[in-house]
C-alpha cells in the first residue's frame, strides 16, 4: 500500500516516554492534519494491525515486548480565539500542542482556569482523555467542546462537554470509547474575572490568607512540583502513578476503624474535594502510602517510589515495564493488609 506518511518500523518507544522504559512498535507514525490522519487509520486497516495514540507519553507504560500495531503521534497544532467579551474568553486548541505552553500563554493573557495545571506535561489532547487535574482544579470544569476523529464511523465528531463522560481522572475517552476516539483540537472557556484557587493543602499552607495573583500561583506550583521531583527533564519519572481513593462514606468509616492516625485523616479529608466527583470521599493516596505504609523510596529491581514524592514511579535508570508491575502488585497488597 503507497502512502505519503513516513511510517517506520520496529521503533524503540521508550525515547518517547518520560519513564523511559518500553519494548518497540512494530509501526510508527507522526500525524499533523486530517487527511494525514484518515491514511494512517487506512494503513492500519489494510494491514490488520491496533492503533495506539500516543501523545506526550508522561502518563504511559509501555510493556517490554512493546506493541505489535500502528502508534499515531497526533500533532495537531493551532490556538485560536473563537470568541472573547469583557467577562470571557473562549479558546479552540490543537490536540498536540504542549499543555504547559498553552498555560503559560493563557496565565500571560490573564485568563483564568489552567493556572492550577502548570507543570503537568504532556500535551493538550490529555485534557479531555483524562480529565487532567491538580491542585483543586480539573479541565473538565473548562472544557466547552471536543473535536474528535472516530475510528468506528471514520469521520470527524464534535462532543460538547455533557457528552464526555467525565469523572475523577477519567471520560469516555479512556473507559467505554477507549481507543475509538482520537482527539484533534478542544474548546475551553476561561475567566477574565477569576480568583485564585488555593484550596489545595499545599497551596493553602504557602499562602495563608494572602490572595495571590494569577503568575504568582503559577510560579509556587511549578515550584511545589518541581521540589516534589515532578520534573521529567530532570528524573525519569510519569509522575503520579496511583490515584486517590474515592470512598462511600461506608468505606471511610471502615478505613478510619482499621488505621492509626485516623484523627489527622478525618480532618485532611475536609480540606479536599475532587469538583468531578463530589458525592465520594477523596481520601489522598500519597498519606495512605506514606504515612501508614512507610513507602518512601520502596524499590522493586529498577524502579522505586520517590523518596519526595511517595506517590511518583521513578526509573533509577534501568527499570523495566515488569518491574513496575511488580511494584504496583506490592504496593497495592501492602496497601490492602494495612487499610
Amino acid at each position: 500500500m503507497k502512502t505519503t506518511l513516513d511510517i517506520q518500523e520496529n521503533i524503540a518507544l521508550a525515547p518517547y516516554t518520560t519513564l523511559k522504559i518500553g519494548g518497540p512498535a512494530r509501526y510508527f507514525t507522526t500525524v499533523d492534519s486530517e487527511p494525514q490522519l484518515i491514511e494512517a487509520a487506512t494503513f492500519a486497516r489494510a494491514h490488520s494491525v491496533p492503533i495506539f495514540i500516543l501523545g506526550g507519553g508522561s502518563n504511559i507504560l509501555v510493556a517490554d515486548r512493546g506493541f505489535q500495531g500502528l502508534i499515531i503521534r497526533p500533532l495537531f497544532k493551532g490556538r485560536e480565539i473563537i470568541e472573547e467579551n469583557n467577562n470571557n474568553v473562549i479558546l479552540r486548541i490543537g490536540a498536540g500542542e504542549v499543555l504547559d505552553d498553552v498555560i503559560a500563554w493563557t496565565v500571560k493573557k490573564g485568563w483564568w482556569g489552567l493556572e492550577n495545571l502548570s507543570f503537568v506535561p504532556g500535551l493538550v489532547g490529555a485534557l479531555a482523555i483524562q480529565n487532567v487535574g491538580a491542585y483543586g482544579q480539573e479541565a473538565s470544569q473548562v472544557i466547552d467542546s471536543v473535536e474528535v476523529y472516530d475510528l468506528e464511523a471514520q469521520l470527524s465528531k464534535l462532543k460538547y462537554q455533557n457528552e464526555c463522560g467525565f469523572t475523577y481522572r477519567h471520560s469516555r475517552f479512556n473507559t467505554s470509547d477507549k481507543n475509538r476516539f482520537i482527539i484533534l483540537r478542544i474548546t475551553i472557556k476561561l475567566s477574565k474575572k477569576g480568583i485564585p484557587n488555593i484550596s489545595y493543602k499545599d497551596l493553602r499552607e504557602y499562602f495563608g490568607n494572602r490572595r495571590p495573583n494569577q503568575q504568582e500561583l503559577r510560579e509556587v506550583i511549578i515550584k511545589i512540583r518541581t521540589q516534589k521531583g515532578q520534573d521529567p527533564s530532570v528524573v525519569w519519572t510519569c509522575g503520579s502513578f496511583f490515584s486517590n481513593f474515592r470512598l462511600t462514606n461506608e468505606e471511610f468509616n471502615k478505613l478510619l476503624q482499621r488505621i492509626e492516625h485516623a484523627e489527622e485523616l478525618n480532618n485532611l479529608v475536609r480540606k479536599i474535594t475532587a469538583p468531578s466527583d463530589e458525592e465520594k470521599i477523596k481520601v489522598p493516596a500519597a498519606w495512605i502510602l506514606d504515612r501508614i505504609c512507610k513507602l518512601k523510596g520502596f524499590q522493586v529491581g529498577g524502579v522505586k517510589l520517590s523518596e519526595k514524592q511517595v506517590l511518583n514511579l521513578v526509573n533509577t535508570g534501568n527499570a523495566t515495564a515488569a518491574d513496575c508491575i511488580r511494584l504496583f502488585e506490592s504496593v497495592r497488597n501492602i496497601v490492602r493488609k494495612k487499610t
